[in-house]
């Protein structure tokens, strides 16, 4: 009898985290931004951000667009970085910084990871371009087409999560080494279907089967 009650405190326990993580890197509180709190934002994150200039403006604008336009649905952010041909020298630079803009935008990444985690965010994929300057398919031979060095998805609860992690001053701070590094592309956009790593969903159903049957063989002898 202690034996099951000690496995259902257990299983309890384990419903309670699986619950929370669910509210946290899920939208259960977020909802809508009004007009009024993308403002405030705004007010904030352009403080915050000392971002080289016409880009801030642009991102500034962007942002007020697509908050006042608020689907409270979750978000996926595509990143495409460019690096420079040397650390970019502007008013927000991390002074005495020597490193390579390769090695600035990773630095950001490290430390900007951190604070996405924070905010219920976290980075789906991420990596290098496997034919730097080559694209497999192009639709032109623009500039603008070519060149990425790396991409990555971060994958955030709602719009809310994206402006509080802008307007946090640790996430402020950080990425001045992304601007000092690389140039970058943000396009967001509202998934309409994610598909998992199969290889951990046949994993996880396995194991579950194997619970299930050793659970079902146990009851069966008692």
């Amino acid at each position: 009898m202690s034996n099951c009650k000690f496995q259902i405190v257990l299983g309890t326990v384990f419903a309670a985290i699986f619950v929370a993580g669910l509210a946290f890197w899920g939208n259960w509180f977020g909802g809508q931004l009004t007009k009024a709190e993308v403002d405030e934002y705004l007010i904030k994150i352009e403080k915050n951000l000392e971002w080289p200039q016409p880009g801030k403006a642009y991102m500034l604008e962007s942002i007020k667009q697509w908050g006042y336009a608020d689907d409270g649905k979750e978000v996926m952010m595509l990143n495409m970085m460019r690096y420079r041909d040397k650390l970019l020298q502007y008013e927000g630079t991390i002074e005495g910084y020597t490193g390579t803009p390769k090695e600035s935008n990773y630095k950001y990444e490290l430390g900007g990871k951190e604070v996405l985690l924070s905010q219920g965010g976290y980075p789906a994929v991420w990596g290098e371009v496997n034919l730097p300057g080559r694209n497999i398919f192009r639709v032109d031979a623009s500039a603008a087409n070519l060149n990425w060095d790396r991409l990555g998805f971060a994958r955030y609860p709602n719009r809310r999560s994206f402006m509080k992690l802008m307007s946090t001053p640790e996430y402020g701070a950080q990425s001045a080494y992304k601007q000092m590094g690389a140039m970058v592309n943000m396009i967001p956009i509202t998934p309409e279907w994610v598909v998992p790593d199969l290889r951990l969903i046949t994993g996880l159903v396995l194991f579950g089967l194997f619970c299930l049957i050793g659970w079902i063989r146990a009851a069966r002898y008692n």
